[in-house]
């Protein structure tokens, strides 16, 4: 029954580790990337509440749930394939939406589908089964960009602009074992006709399961809530516009404006007697449950701390933690080039000024004896042939070394010429940082004599190849991580059974919660790049665990039958207003109030894991 979600989950990861790396290599902007995420939340938003109540309402020869199962893993499988060959920034964009909206196809109603076939008893180790099989899927598919490069040898590098062939691949795989897990659960699971549905369902006192009952109060209510949040909106945007806000924060205020707008519609369309979806839909948020209610608090703390960490450790913890480090004299080197380029007409004028404001950045802060770390996509930019040509690189490296090897038989020249020669036969060279390194090696020891309209250049050419490799292997090893969290999860779903059954389930989660919060904290205190910076991501994975579980568990005792499946898609706000959140605050917060130092996104979500086990105690659990 929860085979599926080893496929979902499949999606997801291979989402939340590369994506932000995909955005990056196309071009995008480390502050802009959390407005180019929001497609997930947006989508979930509205497609998650509308399958919800489609589910509830549907039953063919298919059954209820598993037809969007289907629907869903066809179109995120083909989303999958496509991603990583996107050629410009605005596709790829482009896909993330059109993947997580068939990814939330699919999802929405595996929740649901616990809640129709298990009792109250059995539902805490349901929907942990759910989560074994998440951390399963997506410990497998975090590592396989870098199983991908370090056991199958496709390359990690690639030429601006161009993603790498291992997470080309990661992606490939990750669209087949999609569809092949979900339509497992297909085949070989069941589903209660709605008649045995109904046998079963005992009690329905605390939601009004009448969609047409009492519309008087149910008008009120929507019209109040709709004229508050658009007037909370408009204020908020004014506000936003006296004190020149990023454009990304606008998200918020015009989110609560459009959903007032929504809510005086239902108000209005409820008073003209007109009775449909959309109607019911905001007749059950607006009456949900307390012990919904209750949670949603938790879940907003909770997946604001999440939606942090997929955003930025990529980021936080390749600058923070990897050697991408410039100094005064590559500086001075870069903003040179910048010069001779803008001469010569070989970059426009917004792109310069967009890498000067960079370099400007870096300068400031070695003036005041900070680190300058760089980032990714302005390195990538003067490899792509903006120091040194590959090709005439190779073609004069090719000669040097063939020269020196009649004068010495050291192994490390035939190395390098090994690697030149597969180098020379490809159409887009990027000879790779070790190979640079040797060479430089070579010529400190007098064996290779650079020429010297190279000589001055070489240097920093190979700096830059380090700065880009200690990058990708620090994304890399952030994707170990993910991956390390999302296994831990997959064994401590079994544990969260065992500690809900001698506690409860308000005090697993509180301390799952716990756990998570501090493991945050310490990856942003751990320094060492080794084994040890992957041991907070144990205490992710326990809180992760947790959070697929335990609050699915106490929601459903309090949901009616017959509205599993729209309440299930309600419950899924929680989840993305936080999102929407992160997606319009967090840039703007790293960029003006932690100077552009992504990882302390990280300390802040810790802090919100914190707030939300806090939270956990005013939870009413009961069936």
């Amino acid at each position: 029954m929860s085979f599926g979600f080893l496929g979902i989950q499949f999606g997801f990861a291979l989402q939340n580790a590369n994506v932000s790396r995909i955005f990056e290599t196309l071009g995008a902007n480390i502050d802009n990337i959390p407005i180019l995420w929001i497609a997930a939340p947006v989508t979930g938003l509205i497609v998650q509440p509308i399958i919800g109540h489609w589910s509830d309402k549907t039953w063919c020869r298919l059954g209820r749930r598993r037809p969007f199962f289907l629907i869903g893993a066809i179109l995120a499988s083909l989303a999958l394939l496509v991603m990583p060959n996107s050629p410009v920034l605005w596709v790829a964009a482009g896909m993330l939406w059109i993947m997580d909206a068939s990814i939330n196809i699919s999802m929405e109603p595996f929740r649901a589908f616990v809640g129709d076939n298990l009792p109250s008893s059995q539902r805490t180790a349901g929907f942990a089964m759910q989560s074994f099989f998440i951390g399963t899927g997506a410990v497998i598919a975090s590592l396989l960009p870098y199983m991908m490069t370090n056991w199958f040898g496709f390359s990690n590098t690639a030429p601006e602009g161009v993603i790498p062939d291992s997470v080309k691949f990661s992606f490939y795989v990750g669209g087949a074992v999609f569809f092949l897990a979900v339509l497992w659960t297909v085949i070989r699971s069941k589903e209660y006709s709605p008649e045995e549905l109904k046998e079963f369902e005992d009690h329905s006192e605390d939601v009004c399961e009448d969609d047409h009952a009492e519309a008087g109060p149910a008008i009120k209510v929507s019209l109040r809530t709709g004229i508050i949040s658009f007037l909370v909106g408009g204020l908020l945007s004014l506000l936003f516009v006296y004190v020149h806000v990023e454009k990304e924060v606008f998200i918020l205020s015009f989110g609560l404006m459009a959903f007032g707008l929504l809510e005086a519609l239902s108000a209005l369309l409820q008073h003209r007697k007109v009775r449909n979806g959309y109607t019911s839909i905001f007749n059950d948020l607006n009456n949900m449950p307390l012990t919904m209610k209750q949670l949603a608090v938790v879940q907003f703390f909770s997946w604001f701390a999440l939606f942090a960490m997929w955003i930025y450790t990529t980021n936080g913890v390749t600058a923070d933690k990897y050697d991408m480090e410039v100094d005064q004299n590559m500086v001075k080197f870069l903003s040179t080039q910048l010069d001779e380029l803008e001469n010569k007409d070989k970059i426009n004028s917004g792109r310069a000024t967009e890498i000067r404001e960079e370099l400007i950045k870096y300068q400031a802060h070695l003036n005041n004896d900070e680190k300058a770390s760089a980032k990714v996509n302005l390195v990538k930019f003067y490899l792509s042939d903006h120091i040194l040509k590959e090709k005439e690189v190779v073609e004069t490296l090719q000669n040097q070394l063939e020269s020196a090897r009649n004068k010495s038989d050291d192994e490390r020249i035939a190395s390098v010429l090994k690697e030149l020669e597969r180098q020379e036969k490809s159409k887009t060279p990027d000879i790779p940082y070790e190979a640079l390194k040797q060479v430089n090696q070579l010529a400190g020891e007098g064996l290779v004599t650079l020429p010297q309209n190279m000589d001055g250049k070489f240097t920093f050419f190979t700096r830059l190849k380090e700065i880009r490799k200690n990058y990708n292997d620090g994304a890399d090893w952030v994707g170990v991580g993910f991956g390390v969290y999302n296994g831990f999860a997959a064994v401590f779903a079994f544990f969260l059974m065992f500690l809900s059954r001698i506690t409860t389930r308000k005090i697993t989660h509180m301390i799952s919660l716990l756990v998570g919060g501090l493991s945050y904290l310490a990856v942003f205190w751990i320094q060492d790049t080794s084994w040890l910076l992957l041991l907070p991501f144990v205490g992710i994975g326990l809180a992760w665990a947790s959070i697929l579980a335990i609050p699915y568990a106490i929601l459903t005792g309090s949901l009616p039958q017959n509205k599993m499946g729209v309440y299930m898609g309600i419950f899924n706000f929680f989840l993305v207003i936080p999102q929407i959140l992160a997606a319009s605050l967090l840039g703007f917060m790293v960029k003006f109030w932690f100077d552009e130092k992504a990882i302390y996104a990280l300390v802040l979500g810790g802090i919100a894991l914190l707030l939300a086990a806090v939270s956990v105690l005013f939870v009413k659990d009961e069936d």
